[in-house]
């Protein structure tokens, strides 16, 4: 049994290995909310003109957790806002190109799109493999070199994810923001599966942007992301977004930043339900309490696990089998052209027969399942789950 699992709300004989969408959130982080959520009720506009008071401590605990500058973060409902406001106010300039890989996610890909419509830039794609025999090969030298090639006179920004939402692919983003830094392009990160994953310390990276989402691996309220700007690309940036913080600012939006104009600018500052944001809070005290490192290790451990018995027992190809340093927290497997032809709806149809939450994505032209497990998910679990499928 799962030392995490009486921490989360699990309804019996239902199985939950989609983390990778949303994950569970710990039943304290979920009371924490509530119970924001009731004082809010209780008195709504007080609770809304006194939110960005008691919004930036909260920023603040984050970006502590995760070695940043709070002043460099702007919080947002999930990564595809993030991304959305990033890359949209980038001032890029006409004719360049935004250099992207071929296994970025459907939303993130159409925002680079917009852009390039909008701002008269083109779009370029480096391939990844991602074919079973490719991965057994794949090193993240491979990947840096296979950038260095990509990058023209044209390249103003690269946009690649940090773990790829399909095959769980992690890719070596401190050697890539290196190449990126000696070519003088931006290098923007969507690391919607990074935070709560893998080891982000802000403090020392040398990527330009990186926007993630909280309630995934971090096991965040629902509707809960951020984004972290280099200091040096603040200057580069022209929101395409306005209210009440673009001009003069009232004090009780003035108080959040501790005075910083461009922390203020790209603060949520509209009639919003806070009571999400302010559970991040919550969250980073239970990843505190418990430790964080025995949090990631207990996750990896039954990742490795159900990546091992789903091959083991059903004889598909596994396509997350990278070196350790390109693993990431999801798995992907290659199913019989049956399944793979049933598509999405695979994904309905073991929920409805099976009780067993799993995800379909789609990888070189056809859907394979994906399985993202964590911390409270057991073992035993994981062996039901394989019988179901």
């Amino acid at each position: 049994m799962s030392s995490f699992r009486s921490d989360f709300e699990l309804p019996e004989n239902f199985i939950y290995l989609n983390s990778g969408s949303m994950a569970l959130t710990p039943k304290s982080v979920l009371a924490a909310a509530r119970n924001y959520k009731t004082e809010q009720e209780l008195n709504p506009a007080y609770s809304l003109f006194t939110a960005w008071q008691r919004l930036w401590p909260v920023q603040k605990k984050l970006a502590a957790f995760f070695k940043a500058d709070p002043k460099h973060i702007f919080l947002r409902p999930n990564v595809t806002y993030v991304m959305n406001d990033f890359i949209m106010a980038l001032k890029l300039p006409k004719g360049s190109e935004i250099l992207i890989s071929d296994l970025e996610y459907g939303a993130v890909v159409n925002i680079c799109k917009y852009k390039a419509e909008l701002d008269g830039l083109s779009i370029q794609t480096m391939k990844i493999p991602s074919d079973a025999t490719s991965l057994k090969t794949l090193s993240e030298d491979q990947i840096v070199e296979s950038l260095k090639k990509h990058i023209t006179a044209k390249t103003s920004v690269v946009m690649m994810s940090h773990v790829m939402t399909g095959s769980g692919l992690k890719l070596p983003i401190e050697k890539m923001a290196e190449v990126c830094r000696q070519r003088g392009v931006i290098f923007a990160v969507d690391g919607a599966h990074g935070a709560g994953s893998c080891d982000l310390d802000f403090s020392k990276t040398k990527v330009d942007f990186y926007g993630t989402n909280l309630h995934k691996w971090l096991m965040g309220p629902k509707g809960t992301g951020f984004g972290w700007v280099a200091p040096e690309v603040r200057d580069r940036l022209e929101p395409k977004f306005a209210g009440w913080t673009s001009y003069e600012m009232a004090r009780h939006f003035s108080v959040f930043g501790d005075g910083d104009k461009w922390t203020c600018r790209w603060m949520i500052c509209s009639t919003h339900d806070y009571s999400p944001l302010l559970a991040i809070s919550d969250v980073i005290d239970y990843w505190d309490e418990k430790g964080t490192s025995r949090i990631m290790n207990a996750r990896k451990e039954i990742c490795d696990f159900t990546e091992n018995a789903v091959c083991e027992a059903k004889g598909w190809n596994s396509l997350s089998r990278f070196d350790e340093s390109l693993k990431g927290p999801l798995l992907a497997f290659q199913l019989p052209e049956d399944i793979a032809q049933i598509g999405f709806e695979y994904v309905f149809k073991l929920y409805a027969e099976k009780n067993l939450q799993v995800a379909m994505t789609m990888i070189q032209g056809k859907w394979c399942l994906r399985l993202a497990p964590h911390i409270y998910n057991t073992k035993d679990e994981v062996q039901e789950a394989i019988k179901r499928l």
